[in-house]
């Protein structure tokens, strides 16, 4: 009866598991400094654990739902530097702007900053 029971159990997670491993092949985020195309399926394949980057949950909806947004929240920007560059370091990712960033899309108005 116990092993029906776990039987059971795991056949329902199964889908469950197999749906979180899900999610887009690649993500774009546009940037004055050019677009950074993530490979989240990329990341997926290494086994990145999902609550790295979605701290809260993927229900959340997307980072800029709330980073830049609300007052109590780090800017989109300085989070994903900070996750992506500290993982970057320790799994031996590029951490130089060329190796995200697309200079191909860079916008014109980052060279009148000052």
């Amino acid at each position: 009866m116990r092993l029906l029971l776990v039987l059971i159990l795991f056949s329902l997670s199964v889908p469950v598991i197999s749906l979180a491993a899900e999610g887009p092949e690649e993500m774009e985020f546009p940037s004055r400094w050019g677009t950074v195309t993530f490979q989240h399926h990329q990341h997926q394949a290494r086994g990145i654990d999902c609550q790295a980057c979605h701290h809260r949950g993927e229900e959340m909806g997307p980072c800029r739902s709330c980073h830049g947004l609300l007052p109590t929240t780090p800017l989109r920007k300085d989070i994903l530097h900070k996750l992506c560059k500290d993982c970057h370091r320790e799994q031996r990712g590029p951490t130089d702007c060329v190796g995200c960033h697309d200079p191909a899309t860079v916008e014109e108005s980052v060279f009148n900053d000052n």
